[in-house]
């Protein structure tokens, strides 16, 4: 018998167990479900937060406002455009006309034609808008704009990207942490049914092993038990996970509104998918493996 009729065999034994025993297999899928699930909620809230984050990184992180009546020079805004880049911290420079802040006040208030028309270029102020490399660096630049002639205002969002950092972060090790205790729980009751099946075939393992069956053939369909449990908690936690994601799009796309994090694409979905489907398998297996060998020394 080949090595692949020696799998196909090992996967039918494996799969009538499965059958004969639908109390342990509900309890098995269940734990790698939720397991499972888990680790692709707290998956997608880590993705979800580093998308946020890279996105107010990217953004004008620092606005300098002139004084209302004071129009800079082209080589006036050269000028500050160097001494910024020249240090080294910006990853993007921008000024802002008095006519761009118009057409810009213009598109937000676009709704209301009173607002629109109270208001024209030589009232607002013309500004420079500055993306720092590193959210660390936004006081530097902060502070050397307040020093430039004719600005009179200078605003950056350092408690927002900071936050936003530590939240990220957070989310990582308690995800991670919360996750990997999970993955332990679930190996061990894997490990436990099992174990069980595996004691209750003893003298099955022993007359196999007396007639020379090698070890890896009396373990493979306990191995691919396991395995199974963990595809199909994979594929089952998967799919309550995207049901979930999608029908709180209404909900995030209004909470989030302006920030491209959703739709989630479907090759990333696909994605998490094979990830899940290779932790179910890692830990299925592994239960297996561990279950059975102190039932095949010699």
């Amino acid at each position: 018998m080949n090595r692949q009729d020696d799998m196909t065999k090992a996967i039918t034994v494996a799969w009538q167990r499965i059958r004969r025993a639908p109390y342990q297999t509900i309890a098995a899928v269940s734990i790698m479900t939720m397991t499972l699930f888990l680790a692709s909620v707290f998956f997608l809230i880590a993705a979800g937060s580093q998308t946020v984050l890279n996105f107010f990184e990217t953004r004008p992180q620092v606005n300098a406002y002139f004084n209302a009546d004071y129009v800079p020079t082209n080589q006036q805004v050269t000028d500050i455009k160097n001494r910024i880049e020249g240090t080294g911290l910006v990853s993007d420079f921008k000024y802002v006309s008095k006519d761009d802040a118009l057409k810009l006040y213009r598109d937000l208030n676009k709704s209301d034609p009173l607002l629109i028309e109270a208001v024209t270029a030589e009232m607002l102020p013309a500004s420079i808008e500055i993306s720092a490399k590193t959210p660390q660096d936004l006081k530097n630049i902060a502070d050397r704009l307040k020093k430039e002639s004719g600005i009179d205002d200078v605003r950056y969002a350092e408690d927002i990207v900071s936050s936003l950092t530590q939240w990220t972060n957070s989310v990582r090790i308690i995800g991670a942490s919360f996750v990997c205790t999970h993955i332990l729980i679930t190996l061990i009751i894997i490990l436990l049914i099992i174990g069980i099946k595996a004691a209750n075939r003893r003298d099955e393992i022993l007359l196999l092993q007396l007639v020379g069956a090698t070890s890896g053939y009396i373990s493979a369909p306990f191995i691919w038990e396991g395995i199974i449990y963990g595809l199909f908690g994979a594929v089952i936690a998967w799919g309550v996970s995207y049901l979930l994601l999608l029908s709180s799009m209404n909900f995030l796309n209004s909470f989030l509104s302006g920030i491209p994090v959703l739709p989630v694409s479907v090759w990333f979905m696909l994605k998490l998918l094979a990830g899940e489907l290779a932790t179910g398998v890692v830990v299925g297996s592994l239960g297996g493996i561990i279950a059975t060998r102190r039932f095949l020394k010699s």
